[in-house]
């Protein structure tokens, strides 16, 4: 036994170890740490397992009713864990186009083989560097504003937390650039674990937040949501 599981599968990569838990009602992901960087119901995959995850699939659908339900609503997801996210928005918004960017090629098998990120066209799954991917997206949407997103969604841990790459100025500013106009930009980031630190920001997320204060002239309205059940600091962005 292992954090309350079975170790159904196990690979390493040269970002560290993850690993396939289950028991009989959950299936797991774990980055080399107890922390779950994903969990389904084994005989429920839809239902979304952690209070934070319902709080952004929340905002992607209230974000697609704002804009009038399109047919090609776009959206980037940073991040895949095990891609029970984007399995949800893609059975439950008509039309939707996903890509997903994830940089260990390991977790994107891990997302299509045990967690039932659906392989379909709509979803597409890159291996790359999230800050580069960035950067180079954001180069083609200036040159074509048809490359921009409705939503992007920037949900990016390792078995610590949140990478301290995440806290460069320059990619908080490019990924605005790679937002349509009206488009909603979504973080999934982390306060302190202790009960009387809880509204405390860690290091990390303490620098995103002071980044996007800099940089929020184009921000027509935010929300931010500290989660209940865990520390995960939910901060949406309408632009």
């Amino acid at each position: 036994m292992k954090f309350g599981g079975t170790v159904i599968h196990k690979a390493r990569d040269e970002y560290g170890i993850i690993e396939v838990i289950e028991n009989r009602t959950v299936r797991k992901l774990h980055f080399d740490s107890p922390v779950e960087q994903s969990c389904i119901f084994r005989n429920a995959p839809m239902t979304l397992n952690f209070e934070y995850q319902q709080k952004m699939v929340a905002q992607v659908n209230e974000h697609f009713q704002q804009v009038n339900q399109p047919k090609d609503y776009r959206i980037l997801m940073l991040g895949m864990g095990g891609g029970t996210m984007a399995h949800h928005l893609y059975h439950s918004l008509p039309d939707v186009q996903l890509t997903i960017v994830e940089l260990r090629q390991i977790v994107i098998d891990v997302a299509y083989r045990f967690f039932q990120l659906p392989d379909v066209p709509e979803v597409e799954s890159v291996q790359a560097d999230a800050i580069a991917y960035i950067e180079e997206l954001a180069s083609f949407c200036q040159k074509d504003p048809r490359h921009k997103f409705d939503c992007i969604i920037v949900d990016i841990f390792d078995a610590h937390g949140i990478p301290s790459e995440l806290c460069d100025y320059g990619f908080h500013q490019q990924i605005q650039n790679c937002i349509n106009p009206r488009g909603r930009l979504i973080y999934n980031l982390w306060n302190r674990m202790a009960q009387n630190r809880q509204k405390e920001p860690t290091e990390e997320t303490g620098i995103i937040l002071n980044i996007l204060e800099d940089i929020s002239e184009p921000v027509k309205h935010r929300q931010d949501a500290l989660m209940r059940s865990t520390s995960n600091l939910i901060v949406s962005l309408d632009f």
